[in-house]
């Protein structure tokens, strides 16, 4: 008894191994090899207020650390660690550390090659009432050639006197511009010209104002937060056995696999992709940091989250950590600590 008593006592003085999951600005080791973040920074007030020493572990993905905690290869987990109902089935989780959430980040589209890809599918979208706009506009002009022609006389320049002057006259008039260079000189060709006149400010009416409504629409569009149906039909990327992985698994939503995040944007910066689906904090300080110029930074969220200290089943950490946990994230002081991090 004597011995697993002393047995015991040593395991409980001895430091615990603390996995760190490598992703800014949570948990991140230096060029010089000191490991910060705002995870590495809670868990350092945690530890003191316990009264216990640890060793940080850097660990680069994700199945390396719930594996590595499952087995019980490390005491705890720490970073950006999202509470999933996968993870929850295989490890515990502390007291909430962080709040998060799966959000998904986008190319910039401004300049004149995104307004010009704005306005191609625009007119793309209309081309139906373009092309019955292009029919009447050839219908009028062979119209007034019909009327015109047996009537033309060789003295008048004017006078529309081939199927080329009839639809260059449509052309002309639809567009307001009124040369005057070819006009209508019979009745006929008059009556025709006063109805294509009030059909052509109809339908330059409608077409004008329908591609600015629809590009005003797709501004607005763009500018609201993503929701799930959005997601759909488009090319995804996420990292591999992230929390924006198991979220897009649970909606059997297909997308292309990466390391790690920095990876990801990349390809989203390139056009590889379409959209990144991650975690809010990570999205946002890893676009500040590195892809400011190309992507958007991730606002609102698709499903909230919770970020926590993962453990071993059955942890004897786990109560005394909980109640560190929330003594510390409940001070104003932390507060302000944690957002300092996510301004790089």
């Amino acid at each position: 008894m004597a011995i697993l008593a002393a047995g015991s006592v040593a395991a409980e003085d001895a430091p615990l191994r603390v996995a760190v999951y490598d992703v800014p600005p949570y948990g991140h080791a230096e060029p010089d090899g000191t490991i910060d973040g705002v995870s590495v920074d809670l868990w350092r007030r945690a530890a003191e207020f316990l009264g216990r020493e640890y060793r940080l572990i850097p660990v680069a993905e994700m199945k390396a650390v719930i594996d590595g905690v499952a087995r019980n290869d490390y005491d705890a987990a720490i970073g950006a660690i999202t509470i999933t109902p996968e993870r929850l089935a295989r490890v515990d989780f502390s007291y909430p550390a962080h709040r998060s959430g799966v959000a998904v980040a986008l190319r910039k589209d401004s300049g004149p090659l995104a307004a010009f890809r704005t306005y191609a599918s625009v007119v793309a979208e209309l081309s139906p009432l373009i092309a019955i706009t292009l029919g009447l506009l050839i219908a009028m002009g062979v119209a007034m050639w019909l009327v015109e022609k047996p009537k033309r006389a060789p003295s008048h320049d004017s006078a529309v006197g081939s199927l080329r002057d009839g639809v260059y006259w449509a052309v002309v008039t639809m567009t307001t511009v009124g040369y005057g260079d070819k006009t209508p000189k019979t009745t006929g060709g008059r009556a025709i010209a006063i109805l294509w006149m009030l059909a052509s400010v109809a339908l330059i009416s409608i077409l004008s104002t329908t591609i600015v409504s629809k590009m005003t629409a797709d501004r607005v569009a763009r500018a609201r937060p993503l929701g799930e149906a959005d997601l759909v039909g488009r090319r995804l990327a996420a990292v591999a056995h992230s929390s924006g992985a198991e979220f897009l698994d649970e909606r059997r939503l297909s997308y292309a696999s990466f390391d790690d995040l920095p990876s990801a944007l990349a390809a989203l910066s390139r056009g590889e992709a379409d959209a990144v689906v991650n975690s809010i904090g990570a999205l946002q300080y890893a676009v500040a940091a590195r892809f400011s110029g190309t992507i958007e930074r991730p606002q609102g969220v698709l499903a909230p989250a919770f970020m926590a200290i993962a453990l071993p089943p059955g942890s004897a950490l786990k109560k005394p950590l909980d109640r560190a946990l929330i003594e510390i994230t409940a001070s104003a002081e932390w507060r302000r600590v944690e957002a300092s991090y996510f301004d790089p």
